[in-house]
């Protein structure tokens, strides 16, 4: 039953990432007696088990499974390990409003939120208390990921990367629990790669070779799923950052253009008109006073 629990988060304000790490344990390892920390603990086990009580509810975490603790809880282990274990470790503070109950449910922001194109209009994380995770290998990538910016202390990452890579993995845990059907699978991933690689030459050809699937079946995920063909998703998240980059640099229109994925100045200006109804360069004048 205590598996069937799910956490729900209210966003925003957005849960910040503080520090992760890997741990191995050998046989006969205690985890951490505690209480009364002020962050989320959200343990993910890669080999071996680890047997964890929170409140007196007592839980095993085997391979590949997740488990969420919860701020100012008493945590403390169940017994030693019997194997070797190997898992993942993520700290993460939430200041909003969150509950765990026996099911999913949509909590309001504190933060009122004005209604802007491209903003999702369901505002609460939903993670399970403890599950069997289905998407293994881009969880443990997306993690490892997130640790290199934490870990080494030669990186040049920003905070706000960290976030970003933080705020990409949560977006796979969200609901994990759940089990999704093929078309939703490929939709996360197709669109989880278009962000990733928006500034680089994507075309349907792209998609059907990194996929393996042909084009009208992935547009029609997309499609199902988030509102957008590929081209079209990738040509919004495309002017969307433009847009952040106008207001937050002072790149020229032409650098701004590049690193958005569009090698011609003039085509980029025309789509930016389009969608904004003014040009890149007068959208910065009028917001920033700024010239390119």
């Amino acid at each position: 039953m205590n598996g069937d629990l799910m956490i729900s988060i209210a966003i925003p304000p957005f849960p910040i990432f503080i520090e992760g790490n890997f741990t191995e344990y050998g046989i006969g390892a205690l985890h951490p007696d505690r209480k009364n920390l002020e962050y989320f603990d959200i343990i993910l086990v890669k080999e071996g088990a680890l047997y964890l009580v929170e409140e007196g509810v007592e839980y095993t975490v085997g391979k590949d499974e997740m488990l969420v603790l919860l701020p100012h809880k008493h945590h403390y282990p169940l017994k030693p390990t019997d194997e070797i274990t190997k898992f993942y470790w993520i700290h993460v503070y939430v200041t909003g409003n969150y509950e765990q109950s026996s099911q999913a449910r949509p909590l309001e922001s504190g933060i009122p939120i004005p209604s802007l194109h491209f903003h999702n209009k369901f505002h609460t994380i939903h993670l399970s208390k403890k599950c069997k995770l289905i998407d293994t290998d881009d969880i443990y990538r997306k993690i490892q990921e997130l640790l290199e910016g934490t870990t080494r202390k030669d990186t040049n990452i920003t905070f706000w990367d960290i976030q970003q890579r933080f705020f990409s993995l949560l977006n796979l845990l969200d609901g994990q629990n759940q089990a999704k059907d093929s078309s939703v699978v490929v939709a996360e991933k197709v669109e989880q790669f278009l962000r990733a690689n928006f500034n680089k030459d994507i075309t349907n050809e792209t998609l059907v070779t990194k996929f393996n699937l042909h084009e009208n079946t992935i547009a029609k995920y997309l499609k199902q799923h988030y509102g957008y063909t590929p081209m079209e998703y990738l040509k919004e998240y495309r002017l969307e950052r433009a847009r952040d980059l106008l207001l937050k640099t002072d790149y020229s229109i032409q650098k701004i253009a590049e690193l958005c994925g569009y090698r011609w100045v003039p085509y980029f200006s025309r789509l930016f008109k389009q969608k904004f109804d003014i040009s890149p360069l007068q959208y910065r004048k009028n917001h920033i006073g700024t010239q390119a």
